[in-house]
């Protein structure tokens, strides 16, 4: 083979490498994103069954030092892990769980349960997972992703067991560990919650000084004292009488996590 023929073929080579080594970067790419909303939709189905402490153990980064859960609802940030769990794990159990088995008992004392149960029966929290936009780094070391969260909830309300529509907005930075994909800021922000049976455009008129009620008790549990920071995403809830505002922000391609903000 002369000398020429030889440069042509490598040259051809060099082409097909080229060519292969960016349909493996795509398709890596596209294994990023089905993994990432495999972590998002473990994350409903833990919350779901009340298992927070198994959810914190198997998805959410366990190494970075500035892990985040931001709870809008509640004008909330919790930074580390020791602060999550302060506030998904115990205020959730101790404070949201077992306020609500309680009631749940003294209203139907007929139904015999476990008194050992810790979780209220009736409860029922159901999030879904829709509209996604997700960016990964071209490092592929982080990612961000968007959601809409249509859902409902059930819950011991005024004198009864009720039914609610409750939808989310989700904002969420993911960081790889030990090459699997997992949790890193977490931001949730309540579009609305509604009666089953009423519209959002009245509960959002005559339900604010419940709202503010609710929150006072939220940051006034002494387990929180010293764990909540500010938040970082400003959101606002659904109200008949504000301009709706794209939130939260979406991503945009970046090639490394210090080119972009953080959820």
């Amino acid at each position: 083979m002369g000398k020429e023929a030889l440069e042509e073929k490598i040259a051809l080579m060099e082409e097909k490498l080229a060519v292969l080594e960016k349909e493996n970067l795509s398709l890596g790419h596209t294994r990023d994103v089905q993994e990432i909303q495999k972590v998002m939709s473990l994350h409903e189905y833990y919350h779901s069954a009340f298992m927070h402490q198994e959810e914190l153990e198997a998805i959410w980064a366990r190494k970075a030092p500035d892990v985040a859960f931001e709870e809008a609802l509640f004008q909330a940030r919790f930074v580390g892990l020791e602060a999550i769990h302060k506030y998904y794990v115990e205020f959730m159990r101790n404070f949201l769980f077992r306020s609500a088995l309680v009631i749940m008992r003294e209203w139907y004392p007929q139904l015999k349960d476990d008194p050992e149960e810790e979780l209220p029966f009736g409860l029922a929290y159901m999030h879904t997972l829709t509209t996604p936009v997700i960016e990964v780094a071209e490092d592929r070391e982080t990612a961000k992703g968007v959601w809409i969260s249509p859902g409902y909830m059930t819950m011991p309300y005024r004198e009864r067991l009720r039914a609610f529509w409750h939808w989310d907005r989700y904002g969420v930075d993911f960081i790889k560990e030990d090459g699997k994909w997992k949790i890193w800021h977490f931001f949730v922000g309540r579009e609305f919650t509604s009666p089953y049976e009423k519209s959002w455009v009245d509960i959002a008129l005559d339900d604010e000084e419940a709202y503010e009620l609710a929150l006072q008790m939220f940051k006034g549990w002494p387990g929180l004292s010293g764990v909540i920071s500010e938040p970082l995403n400003p959101f606002e809830a659904y109200h008949p009488f504000k301009v709706a505002r794209l939130k939260p922000r979406l991503p945009e391609p970046y090639k490394t996590f210090s080119e972009t903000f953080s959820y």
